[in-house]
């Protein structure tokens, strides 16, 4: 019988990819967690340097996540661990980042990749301690001495030096570092790991003969973590004094500047080290060598801020938050290809609307290409290129056309964007757009009109008893669907309707000539098959008409003059230029979440006079106000509709800017006011008079549509006892830590209220109780998680008691109250049997 470890080792064969166990493969073994901005930068700086010399290069990344948990238990078995895991998978080349992997690998390195070449970064120990002979790296420089000087060059007046730091390695080898560079004249003070709060307090008292110095500082004494930029913008917020900083990835946050270490040069240097001992070299013949990436880096608006002119400051500084040429850089992300016919009348309404602004502001467009190719695997692709390309980048504003450029930039807002304000356009569903608001998303919703259509396509065959709806499966035929279902109650009852949704394109062929001839077809989309074949606007129509017997109708303007007979139809351009107000007014001042979400762009009936004499169409019947195309040489009445929109368009768009001119103030004002009585400050639940106020609604509207919902009372374990054993603050954190647990597992249609101190309402909207006892069991798993790490003084918990709202029997809000709380106290109870 085979060994354990053998059998292992072919089902690793077995599931690996035959072009993973050929390529190179690379472990980074990286110190923290994913999205900390110091390794992340490192990290792109290998990988972007690795491909360089070997594009398939296969590289795979382990977080040790020990800048937040230092828990002992957890650190003796990450070695165990990693034996465990890499026992017969042998990366070619170990990358450590930062001090903790570094001296993880020189500890248990040898026995868990024996003989596997490791280059380091990251690591500002000094001196080094023995490394083995297959070890070589980039030593982590910070120019403390140089960062001195320059404050004592920037502040003549300045008598002693106030550092911040923390207690963890990286924090103490940077404060040690620094006691040798600092010239005995100048009196030095550490500020060590004291917390938050206090620290702040500490430096609002600093005066004007004093340096203030920010190392690191990522854990208090206490063993609360907090992240950077938290820290940095809380310390410079309170700060009389430039704050000054030796780590670039700080900056924006509040850092006056200094010399930098900067960790993407780190990493490309560590990647080209990386790059030679693949290509054959031996690590011996690699020396060990400094980053040079240290650049003097000044942040502008702290300049202003505290009245430093940059002819102070040497020829070499690299100016932070500089006033470019142009005010304003966007993004256009467009979903699809150039030469895309939708794509590119988005594009050119938004450019017209810009036009006036042009000299303003800088336009980059990118196309990610996702009709043609909808694979998730290229989606991260170009997630990876924008993030090389745009990493410096602050845009103003994003927009977006069509609905996977929206859906992508959502996801990546804060890693690619910094969160900057997002507008739409093309996108054909939403389920709740009211809910992006807040979110500072605004845009335009595709408001074709199905309905309007149907109708007029029922006009002209008022024999028809059949419609054929033609869909694809592509994000925009799933809205599509999504529209037709909210409508197709508002059809003409006579019209049996048959789906004919994502068919191949040859089955689909097939099915067509055989229509009977009281029947008609509504093409909605049709751009790719259920083989994967892609089609265009255009060719999908003409395909589809050449073996139709019967009309086909649409409400698209790109399918008229491809055989469509035509209907209310919607404009790409037009479109783009509601888009392209929205973010004229967004890079103007306003904020995105004062700008509502355009529903109902404008649309006109648009018929094709060619398509309707081949059918044999009664002109007569024509809804009101049609116009025609193709239906004299010049195609004038085409023309004059096309004039008519663009009227319209301009008209409302007039309409638009002096409604929101109008509106602004007071909206901004309503929409605070709403916020902050909505909205509780400490959880972000929403607060007692929102639950007193929607509730009534909330049982309304369920008894009008006969939905049943689940509610419940949750009250928080023993907050009172926390409060007054660790402190309000502690306090306060065990509120939101369940409130954000709470939330990462119910679902975005539930809402959560906080009705008392430590008391909680949760509404359930057409959720079972089987569902029901999956989500709670999520929450209790994810507390005792937290319970289980060991870094939280205390335990938390909560309790919860559950009653359905039965609009066949229903009740006011005090007795679910009553009925919900009634069920939590039997919970309470020590021998409960509930489940």
């Amino acid at each position: 019988m085979p060994s354990l470890r053998a059998v292992l080792l072919l089902l690793i064969l077995a599931l690996c990819p035959a072009s993973a166990l050929a390529a190179k493969q690379v472990l980074i073994l990286n110190s923290y967690h994913p999205d900390y901005k110091w390794s992340s930068d490192i990290m792109h700086g290998l990988e972007a340097t690795l491909h360089q010399y070997d594009p398939e290069v296969f590289i795979h990344v382990e977080h040790m996540d020990t800048k937040r948990n230092l828990d002992p238990a957890y650190l003796a078995g990450l070695p165990r661990f990693m034996e465990l895991k890499y026992a017969f998978l042998r990366p070619d080349l170990v990358i450590t980042v930062d001090e903790s992997a570094f001296f993880f690998f020189l500890e248990h390195g040898a026995r868990i990749f024996p003989d596997t070449p490791v280059v380091f970064c990251g690591v500002n120990t000094n001196p080094l301690p023995p490394l083995p002979k297959n070890m070589t790296g980039v030593r982590e420089y910070s120019d403390l001495n140089t960062n001195v000087k320059l404050m004592r060059r920037l502040h003549p007046q300045m008598r002693e030096l106030v550092v911040i730091a923390d207690k963890t390695a990286t924090g103490d080898a940077a404060v040690a570092e620094l006691r040798k560079a600092v010239p005995p004249d100048l009196p030095l003070q550490v500020l060590e790991d004291m917390p938050l709060p206090d620290l702040v307090d500490r430096v609002k008292e600093i005066g004007p003969e004093t340096g203030l110095l920010f190392l690191l500082y990522f854990q208090d004494r206490d063993g609360q973590v907090y992240d950077a930029t938290e820290a940095i913008s809380a310390i410079s917020g309170a700060s009389p004094v430039p704050v000054y900083g030796i780590w670039n990835f700080l900056m924006g946050h509040g850092l006056f500047g200094g010399y930098l270490t900067n960790a993407y040069e780190q990493g490309r240097v560590a990647g080209n080290m990386a790059g030679q001992i693949l290509s054959g070299k031996n690590p011996a013949d690699v020396p060990v060598t400094y980053d040079d990436g240290i650049q003097l880096e000044v942040d502008m608006r702290q300049m202003e801020r505290f009245g430093i002119t940059p002819d102070r400051l040497p020829p070499d500084t690299r100016f932070f938050n500089a006033k470019a040429d142009t005010e304003h850089e966007i993004l256009l992300l467009h979903s699809y290809h150039t030469g895309f016919k939708w794509t590119d009348d988005l594009q050119a309404g938004i450019r017209e609307s810009l036009g006036a602004d042009a000299a303003k502001l800088e336009m980059h467009v990118e196309y990610m290409d996702t009709k043609r190719h909808p694979e998730p695997e290229f989606t991260y692709l170009n997630y990876t290129v924008l993030r090389e390309k745009y990493q410096s980048t602050n845009f103003s504003v994003v927009l977006t056309s069509d609905d996977n450029a929206f859906n992508f930039a959502r996801q990546y807002r804060q890693t690619l964007f910094n969160n900057a304000p997002i507008v739409f356009c093309g996108v054909n569903y939403l389920a709740d757009p009211a809910s992006l608001s807040a979110q500072g998303i605004t845009g335009v919703l595709e408001s074709y009109d199905i309905v309007a259509t149907v109708q007029a396509a029922a006009g002209l065959l008022p024999k028809a008893t059949k419609l054929y709806v033609i869909n694809d499966a592509t994000p925009t035929g799933i809205g599509n669907h999504n529209r037709f279902e909210e409508v197709r109650h508002l059809l003409p009852d006579r019209l049996d309707i048959e789906l004919l949704e994502n068919m191949s394109m040859t089955r689909l062929l097939e099915r067509l000539p055989s229509l009977p001839p009281d029947s008609f077809i509504l093409l909605m989309s049709f751009n790719q098959d259920r083989d994967g074949n892609t089609y265009s606007y255009e060719e999908s129509c003409r395909k589809i008409v050449d073996v139709s017997p019967v009309p086909v109708f649409s409400f698209w303007d790109f399918y008229l003059g491809s055989g469509s007979v035509g209907g209310m139809v919607t404009s790409g351009r037009h479109q783009g230029l509601a888009a392209g107000n929205l973010a004229r007014s967004i890079l103007g001042g306003q904020k995105a979440e004062d700008l509502p979400i355009i529903t109902k762009s404008p649309n006109a009936l648009i018929f094709d006079a060619d398509a309707m004499k081949k059918h044999g169409l009664d002109f007569s019947l024509l809804p009101k106000g049609a116009a025609l195309i193709n239906d004299d040489p010049d195609s004038s009445r085409y023309t004059r509709a096309v004039w008519t929109i663009t009227v319209l368009m301009l008209i409302i768009a007039m309409l638009l800017f002096i409604f929101v001119f109008v509106y602004r103030h007071q909206h901004r004002k309503r929409r605070a006011l709403e916020h902050s009585v909505r909205i509780d400050p400490l959880t972000g639940a929403s607060t007692r008079s929102a639950f007193d106020s929607e509730m009534p609604h909330r049982l309304k509207i369920a008894t009008e549509k006969n939905e049943k919902f689940m509610f419940c009372y949750v009250d928080v374990d023993k907050l009172k006892q926390v409060n007054d054993t660790y402190g309000h603050i502690h306090g306060d954190t065990y509120l939101k830590e369940v409130v954000s647990i709470i939330r990462a597992c119910i679902r975005a249609s539930d809402e959560i209220y906080r009705v008392g101190g430590d008391e909680f309402v949760l509404i359930f909207p057409g959720c079972g109780p089987e569902e029901l006892q999956r989500i709670w069991g999520q929450v209790h798993a994810h507390i005792d998680a937290l319970n289980n790490s060991g870094t939280i003084p205390y335990t938390m918990g909560l309790t919860h008691g559950c009653t359905v709202f039965n609009p066949q029997e229903p009740q006011d809000i005090a007795s679910l109250l009553k009925k919900a709380d009634q069920s939590m106290y039997r919970r309470k109870q020590p021998h409960s049997s509930q489940p």
